[in-house]
């Protein structure tokens, strides 16, 4: 069967596959096809995001995550007023829960100014007047540069402009892996290519394989739940309360969010999945990821590296209303167990691990391949980062290879 045929070949049409197809436009104005095996774009992490702008506050000066979110958030605020998409750009607060977390309040001070953010170290009484419900120990921090967005309204926004760009998407195509040389095998028919990038988000790891690319990596799930905070609760939110995360490992803890249209959102976990796309309670769970994920699950226990214990007894206590909520309360003044109320629909985060090493991949991972590249390590401040990651990934390309 004679095979389609495309300059570029994008595998989903998440935040960064279509980026990625935009900016490949631009630059080669060759022909771009993207499969997605959903029904339409943004369908996990992309369109399930809690829709933060992150401003760089957390992240070591020098590394591709603080320059990429900095210069992402800029451009991302700047994409919502061409396009008209709401913000709710109040900023943050970074809070501390005991005296214990004020060095690393005060390290991520540094980091905001080594990175060219605008944040204040404020006392009590400066934090009351920014967030009258939010407390803390001694001092917090104030994040100018914090934004929140409807995520679903980003994604719709960047493939209409890449429909009239001129890029091709194909939806309801699942990648089936290889034939041959340049040839991708697809539920909608064979797809020849003359470069390959791989944004498959969960399952960016297998693609990946399927090429020779990445074998120390897996794709490790973590669910993330959110909360609805009650409308009528006497918790009022204006932009968005964060703990002092541990900045040991890649999770920022239960946070409180004030989205555009009005509701505050109260999480998430992050809770070790059995399936790829285990949204909720046991569907999307099968025999091959689980075994997979409880051998690795134990390797990351058992090593502890970046004190992953720590980590998952945290989250297993959030299991429960009463462990999320606990959790929650330490952030606010007031809130109650009832102003919780069950939330949108739960995200996935794709987690890469290094099975050789046990440890969580904390910056973004790109590889090359044969006449591919593939982006296996695509996780918060992603989205944030979408526009420059996209450049920074179509530069690292190898096209010719």
């Amino acid at each position: 069967m004679t095979a389609d045929a495309c300059d570029f070949l994008v595998i989903g049409a998440g935040v960064i596959g279509v980026s990625v197809a935009r900016e490949l436009r631009r630059r080669h104005h060759a022909r771009i096809l993207v499969v997605e095996k959903e029904s339409a774009p943004g369908r996990h992490a992309s369109g399930r995001n809690s829709g933060v702008l992150h401003a760089g506050v957390y992240y070591k000066a020098g590394t591709l995550k603080a320059r990429l979110c900095v210069e992402g958030n800029r451009r991302m605020r700047e994409y919502c007023r061409l396009k008209g998409i709401p913000v709710n750009d109040y900023g943050k607060v970074i809070v501390a829960r005991s005296a214990a977390e004020l060095p690393v309040l005060r390290e991520l001070y540094a980091r905001a100014q080594a990175n060219g953010v605008h944040a204040n170290l404020i006392d009590g009484q400066a934090l009351r007047e920014l967030e009258p419900c939010a407390k803390t120990v001694d001092q917090a921090l104030q994040v100018k540069d914090t934004a929140v967005v409807n995520p679903q309204r980003i994604m719709e926004a960047l493939v209409a402009d890449a429909v009239q760009e001129g890029v091709e998407f194909r939806f309801s195509c699942l990648w089936q892996g290889r034939d041959g040389s340049e040839v991708a095998k697809t539920s909608q028919g064979r797809v020849a290519y003359g470069h390959l990038v791989n944004c498959a988000g969960l399952f960016a790891d297998q693609v990946a394989h399927g090429f020779g690319v990445g074998s120390c990596y897996r794709i490790l799930p973590f669910r993330g739940q959110f909360y609805r905070l009650r409308p009528e609760s006497q918790v009022q939110v204006r932009g968005n309360i964060y703990p002092v995360p541990d900045l040991r490992n890649p999770f920022l803890g239960v946070h409180f969010t004030h989205r555009p249209e009005g509701e505050v959102t109260v999480g998430p976990s992050a809770l070790p999945l059995l399936g790829r796309e285990q949204y909720r309670g046991f569907a999307g769970a099968n025999a091959q990821d689980s075994l997979a994920m409880i051998r690795y699950l134990i390797r990351l226990i058992g090593r502890n590296r970046d004190h992953f214990r720590s980590i998952a007894w945290k989250e297993i206590a959030k299991l429960s209303h009463t462990g999320f909520y606990r959790e929650a309360e330490g952030l606010c003044i007031g809130l109650r167990k009832d102003d919780l109320l069950p939330g949108k629909e739960p995200g996935i985060r794709a987690q890469l691990v290094n099975i050789r090493t046990a440890e969580l991949s904390s910056d973004f991972v790109i590889e090359q391949g044969p006449r591919s590249t593939h982006v296996l390590n695509a996780v918060s401040p992603a989205f944030t980062s979408s526009a420059p990651f996209a450049e920074y990934v179509v530069d690292t390309m190898k096209v010719d290879a």
